[in-house]
């Protein structure tokens, strides 16, 4: 009987649900160190609509991909001149915002450069697909140069 108990006790234990590792991976730097680094990083799935003057990146990974896959959700700020916008307004029209519905969403570490929820509703919104390479996500324009980027992958 304690034989079969103690069995029953570590298949128990074996099987409890475990919450999935998280890491966290970001740009930091000078403000040139950053606006190098993101480009480069952007760049890799499309030519940039214009020059970035100041680059924001954080991405949140959640699992190990060791028992299964990981998922990943990437948070970017970019600054850009004003007159630099319909560039980069006319290299995203046609890639349509999917998988998010639009909503807002931000990293679970305040960064102090992220869009706020009230500023967030300002933006025009369109899909990621051809900065970032995911489908699922959104490109977020303000009037006044500055550029979020939520992409992630489910």
């Amino acid at each position: 009987m304690r034989t079969l108990s103690l069995l029953l006790l570590c298949l128990v234990a074996a099987c409890s649900p475990k919450r999935p590792a998280e890491s966290t991976h970001k740009i930091d730097g000078t403000q040139a160190e950053r606006v190098a680094a993101v480009t480069k990083q952007l760049g890799r799935n499309a030519k940039l609509p214009g020059q970035l003057l100041d680059a924001h990146f954080v991405e949140e990974q959640t699992g190990d991909g060791k028992l299964g896959p990981s998922d990943f959700a990437a948070f970017y700020a970019l600054t850009v001149a004003p007159a630099d916008l319909p560039a980069w307004h006319a290299a995203l029209a046609t890639i349509p915002v999917v998988n998010s519905s639009g909503s807002y969403a931000a990293p679970k570490k305040a960064q102090p450069w992220w869009v706020s929820e009230a500023d967030f509703k300002e933006l025009k919104l369109y899909g990621p697909k051809s900065l970032t390479g995911r489908f699922n996500g959104w490109v977020g324009i303000a009037p006044d140069g500055r550029i979020f980027i939520y992409a992630f992958t489910m």
